[in-house]
């Protein structure tokens, strides 16, 4: 079967047609393709085009992006154009903004889209991930299978139970945390691991791990064990472990991994102040001016900023705005009030968009 065939016969196909930005071969209008031409690279002909969004407001097409059979290829407004080979392409996930839509490749990248709306970039992301499963041989759901050593695994699969314990599930920012953590390996086998366990969004259950731990410790070096605790007391501290939490979790490893916990006698102590005090400093200077403000308006110190005193600063603004309190006022101050409660509901609504919760 060619991939038009393929592609004529996806069941996405026919929702992108409703789109007014989204073309399929050959019915691209050639007004189009002369605009993605200005981004696509040397060797790339209007012919190779089997897909074409134009995310312009004049119909250009020079900005957005197109398909074909060997991979992606991006242009945002004021930005270099991108390309993305099938090759080199994990997993297609949708990220969807308050005021953009985007897709997500590899969990890094970000494809926004201002001429899309958030249903249609989501069935963009359906086609993009049967297109890239049915090119590339993959079977089921895409799940293949990584040969990587024991101990490295064990060690992966704890850091992101502690990452992922407090939310109980994924979200942008454990897996931004365990994809920087363990590509800086120089190790595809570990790579690879990696980005499967981000794609799937595996879960682990703790006794099993422990276990898993206990079975192998006569195999791994003193060394690396005792290594392997620091990492994972660290992966505590970015997943917002209690500190009590933490001590315990890390009495635990001690003990299952045979290395005395008089070796660390303040190591959860100093790496929650160390990174308390990088992440404070990191949240004030990363915080855009709409995201300050919102902080301003929901009185929460933007140094101290996380999802448990977002949701308490909400809880206790918004109780002063029940409307249960203002029934016999003026509808015109009801109103006013009312704009406030909205005015907050944003502000928590771009701070949960800044967590990524």
């Amino acid at each position: 079967m060619s991939i038009s065939d393929r592609i004529q016969q996806s069941q996405w196909v026919p929702l992108l047609r409703d789109s007014d930005n989204i073309y399929f071969s050959p019915g691209i209008p050639n007004k189009k393709l002369q605009g993605a031409m200005t981004y696509l690279p040397h060797g790339v002909s209007p012919n190779d085009i089997l897909m074409l969004i134009d995310d312009t407001v004049f119909g250009s097409a020079k900005v957005g992006m197109c398909l074909t059979a060997k991979g992606i290829f991006y242009k945002a407004s004021f930005e270099d154009e991108q390309a993305y080979l099938f090759e080199h392409i994990q997993r297609i996930e949708a990220h969807i903004g308050m005021i953009t839509s985007s897709i997500l490749i590899n969990g890094q990248d970000e494809l926004n889209f201002t001429q899309l709306d958030k249903g249609m970039v989501r069935t963009l992301v359906s086609f993009l991930n049967e297109f890239c499963q049915g090119l590339l041989g993959r079977q089921g759901n895409g799940q293949t299978k990584v040969n990587i050593d024991a101990e490295m695994q064990i060690m992966i699969d704890l850091f992101a139970y502690f990452i992922t314990f407090s939310t109980g599930q994924w979200n942008a920012r454990s897996k931004e945390a365990v994809s920087d953590h363990f590509t800086k390996l120089n190790d595809k086998t570990v790579h690879q691991y990696v980005e499967k366990l981000l794609s799937e969004q595996m879960s682990f259950d703790y006794e099993d791990l422990l276990h898993r731990l206990a079975d192998m410790k006569d195999k791994l070096a003193y060394n690396f064990r005792r290594e392997m605790i620091g990492q994972l007391v660290y992966a505590m501290a970015l997943g917002q472990v209690e500190q009590n939490q933490a001590d315990l979790f890390m009495t635990h490893l001690c003990r299952v991994s045979n290395v005395s916990r008089a070796v660390f006698p303040d190591l959860v102590k100093i790496i929650y102040e160390c990174l308390e005090g990088k992440m404070n400093q990191k949240k004030v200077s990363d915080l855009t001016q709409k995201q300050l403000q919102a902080c301003q308006l929901l009185e929460i110190q933007p140094e101290v900023l996380g999802e448990q005193t977002l949701q308490a600063a909400y809880r206790k603004k918004m109780a002063d705005f029940h409307p249960d309190k203002y029934q016999t006022l003026p509808e015109s101050v009801r109103q006013l009030i009312e704009q406030q409660a909205q005015q907050l509901n944003q502000a928590r609504a771009v701070l949960k968009a800044y967590l990524g919760v």
